[in-house]
């Protein structure tokens, strides 16, 4: 980078060529010529003959900057946008009890967020309040916070799924996925052959699995009954945490795919399949976890919306 000294007024300051720009009081200025005589030019796009006064604001100072480094780009464009977003803070709480010590601005927006999420879980029917039997333990839970990039509170009941009891509270943990290779070869042929794909994201799926097993959750933390608070859960549906929630999900999952008329592969538990022996159309579904694939040759029944 080359640079030398301009006159801003009756003032010389540093200029760099590589760039046209020039420092003044820390902010930086693209610089105009008119004729041999140099012109500031602030991001207003007002153009000056002499330098601003001193001590103009550290808000204008970074809004040029800013500007610069945007119109440069470069790897410094990209350091300055990884250090701002470093440097955004929100105050997420680990536990409900840091929700409690909140401003109440944002103890208002978390506790709404705490609602919502048991909203939820009563219309899903995933749970109802009873009391604890003899010489069985409760699984314990917490809240998860987090706060979306739209900048949506989200609050999350988890099951602490370390205080289940092997035997009583579960026995199967494993839950059949599709494999990386099954996939990328499925999607390489849904490609070469221009099949239609179609991909589904299921929402708090782990909510739409059934527990076979008999499992009592204490009530959450900050929200028990009033009157009731020696009550319990006992969990019908499967709850994030939970160790048995993949499995109990995906055997509800396997159910409502055989229902539409899919058959299961054999070869591999996560890859669905279902062929009309009189249209000859074929769809294929890749699940994984709680995200589906779905790809079926042009005009299938996949297009329409519905099997059958």
């Amino acid at each position: 980078m080359q640079s030398e000294t301009i006159p801003i007024g009756e003032v010389y300051y540093l200029y760099s060529q590589w760039d046209n720009t020039v420092e003044i009081n820390g902010i930086r200025y693209e610089v105009d010529w008119v004729g041999q005589r140099p012109i500031i030019i602030d991001i207003e796009e007002n153009r000056m003959d002499a330098p601003p006064p001193a001590g103009e604001s550290a808000t204008t100072a970074i809004t040029n900057h800013m500007v610069h480094l945007a119109r440069e780009g470069g790897a410094e464009h990209i350091h300055f946008l990884l250090a701002l977003r470093a440097t955004e803070t929100h105050v997420l709480p680990k536990t409900f009890k840091d929700v409690t010590k909140l401003p109440a601005d944002s103890k208002k927006r978390w506790l709404e967020s705490c609602l919502e999420e048991l909203r939820l879980l009563k219309d899903r029917d995933v749970y109802e309040i009873v009391d604890l039997p003899k010489g069985r333990k409760v699984v314990k839970n917490r809240w998860v916070f987090n706060i979306k990039p739209d900048g949506c509170y989200r609050s999350c009941l988890v099951a602490k799924g370390f205080s289940q009891v092997e035997g009583i509270d579960f026995d199967e943990l494993f839950s059949p996925v599709v494999r990386y290779e099954t996939a990328q070869l499925l999607l390489a042929v849904a490609v070469l052959k221009d099949f239609d794909i179609q991909s589904v994201d299921v929402k708090t799926a782990y909510l739409y699995g059934d527990l076979d097993e008999e499992i009592y959750m204490e009530q959450p933390e900050g929200f028990k009954l009033p009157g009731k608070e020696n009550k319990v859960w006992r969990l019908r549906k499967a709850l994030y945490g939970l160790k048995q929630a993949g499995l109990s999900w995906w055997r509800t999952m396997t159910q409502s795919m055989l229902a539409l008329g899919f058959k299961r592969c054999k070869s591999n538990a996560g890859v669905y399949y279902y062929h009309n022996k009189k249209t000859k159309a074929l769809v294929i579904a890749i699940v994984y976890v709680d995200d589906v694939c779905f790809m079926g040759t042009k005009g299938s029944l996949l297009v329409r919306g519905h099997l059958g």
